[in-house]
């Protein structure tokens, strides 16, 4: 593995010239980057190449430096032409180390991983990796058709069944509509009916 530095779209690159001689392995660069992360949160980053497909992998490593949390797709395209990556929180998985699972916090470091899939050799390049905060800050806005006294719709999310959302007792078909105001990511709703 080669890292040198070359002009990108919209500054400098990091240019990465691999060779893997017609075997397997795999070439990292790494970053120390001190980190806590928010409770949900999005990396991007642009990047191009010439080569064939092989592994991409970003990878989170904690400060003790033996968990790992990574990003990975198999038989990854290079294009001559920059192409955005984005990666959300939920697809960032944990891959090794003594904690056994768990989401990552506290980052120590950054790793751009190609894996060797059919091997060869080539040349990627990566510019303006960032990190977005996509933790949910807002009230949702609750509206229902109907409600029993002390169990108006703004209760619908609390985890208490006694401080619930309940619907009045009728033959009408019942609604509840939840605005979160924006578009956001989460991870599955639980209807108690």
């Amino acid at each position: 593995l080669s890292i040198t530095q070359e002009r990108g779209r919209h500054g400098c690159a990091m240019r990465l010239d691999f060779d893997f001689h017609g075997g397997g392995g795999f070439v990292v660069a790494r970053k120390l980057f001190a980190l806590s992360l928010p409770e949900s949160y999005a990396f991007s980053f642009d990047i191009r190449g010439d080569g064939p497909s092989n592994i991409l992998e970003f990878k989170l490593v904690d400060t003790a430096n033996q968990n790992v949390w990574r990003w990975r797709k198999e038989a990854f395209e290079l294009r001559e032409e920059w192409q955005s990556i984005r990666t959300n929180s939920s697809d960032i998985e944990f891959a090794w180390g003594p904690l056994g699972g768990g989401i990552p916090r506290d980052i120590a470091a950054i790793e751009l991983v190609i894996a060797a899939g059919s091997g060869g050799e080539g040349t990627v390049c990566f510019e303006d990796l960032r990190l977005e905060d996509t933790s949910y800050y807002l009230t949702p806005v609750v509206q229902a058709s109907s409600a029993l006294p002390g169990c108006a719709p703004l209760h619908v999310l609390d985890s208490s069944a006694a401080t619930g959302w309940r619907s009045a007792s009728t033959s009408e078909p019942q609604q509840l509509l939840i605005d979160f105001q924006r578009v956001r990511e989460f991870g599955g709703l639980t209807i108690r009916w």
